[in-house]
């Protein structure tokens, strides 16, 4: 199925315009499955990055510092989503 068809448009300017509307909707569709899995899974996607980082670098320990500079999202607030990851753990352990 091509792009033409997913949104119902036959003609595009040129070549460029038809991959740009391509990307844009890929983007919206990886966005909107990936928001449903985070949900599912009750995590947000910055504790993803950081339960991610944290796998990888298994079994070495890393500072916060280490990980804001591994982050996908610079601008997050990593001591806090630490915290509420930690949180998060303890309220599933009672």
């Amino acid at each position: 199925m091509g792009i033409d068809k997913d949104i119902l448009q036959a003609k595009f300017r040129n070549e460029y315009q038809k991959a740009s509307i391509n990307l844009i909707y890929t983007y919206n569709w990886i966005t909107e499955r990936s928001r449903e899995f985070f949900a599912s899974e009750d995590i947000t996607p910055q504790q993803f990055n950081i339960l991610r980082i944290l796998r990888g670098s298994y079994p070495l320990p890393l500072s916060t510092l280490q990980i804001r500079e591994r982050m996908l999202d610079k601008m997050s607030d990593t001591s806090r989503i630490v915290d509420r990851l930690i949180a998060k753990k303890s309220c599933l352990q009672r």
